[in-house]
């Protein structure tokens, strides 16, 4: 027609062609033709937010289970903590439900944590790495389940566990501590299961950081007692 040949001629063929390649695009969009991204995982939802510890969950696809962490800034210095996490003595001082936390000779540890009310109780099995990472001058420490080792008749074995802790320097005297886990402790309450983590994971923080200024007071009574 006169009018098409009019506009025809007034566009240049580059012009033609990022016009098709538009139209073919949307036609694309709206047939359902173009892949759509993954939808993103949940974001974190914050549970407990009380005297300067905050309790976050997060519902992972794939998990049973919601995903637990805590965060709070403390009076210590990364040596300190790393030194308490791994004397099993005071396991049961500062982890909620920790009933014993022995070390085997083949270097794995072995916790039994009491089971909640009219279960039994849970053990189990890891192997424990840390390393420096000096880019962001933070120590991290990482746990390996091994579920099959040391079996146990006495408890329930926790088969689904992983742990992460990351030590964040602040300053000198200050740093940032998050601890993140999963774990499935084979019961079918779902909703009690995550309602115990979330408690249980402030509890052990609180108690975390009150031996920790405990053992601040007790250096600073002893100033010749050697640092750790």
């Amino acid at each position: 027609s006169p009018i098409g040949s009019i506009l025809c001629a007034k566009l240049s063929l580059n012009d033609m062609m990022l016009v098709l390649k538009t139209i073919f695009c949307l036609s694309l969009l709206f047939c359902g033709g173009l892949s759509v991204a993954e939808p993103a995982q949940p974001s974190w939802q914050l549970k407990i937010d009380r005297i300067g510890i905050q309790v976050f969950q997060q519902q992972q696809a794939g998990f049973k289970q919601k995903h637990s962490k805590g965060v709070m800034v403390v009076k210590a210095q990364s040596e300190q903590v790393m030194q308490l996490l791994q004397d099993l003595s005071l396991c049961s001082q500062w982890l909620y439900g920790c009933l014993s936390a022995t070390r085997h000779d083949d270097g794995l540890i072995h916790i039994v944590v009491k089971g909640p009310l009219w279960f039994k109780d849970r053990d189990v099995v890891f192997a424990s790495e840390r390393r420096h990472l000096k880019a962001s001058d933070q120590w991290l420490i990482t746990t390996d389940n091994q579920p099959t080792m040391h079996p146990n008749s006495n408890y329930v074995r926790v088969n689904t566990i992983h742990a992460t802790w990351i030590l964040t320097t602040i300053n000198s005297k200050k740093i940032q501590i998050s601890y993140e886990f999963y774990v499935d402790p084979q019961i079918k309450l779902k909703s009690g299961v995550n309602k115990y983590n979330r408690d249980a994971l402030f509890l052990t923080l609180r108690r975390l950081r009150k031996l920790l200024r405990k053992s601040a007071v007790n250096q600073a009574s002893n100033p010749n007692q050697p640092k750790p």
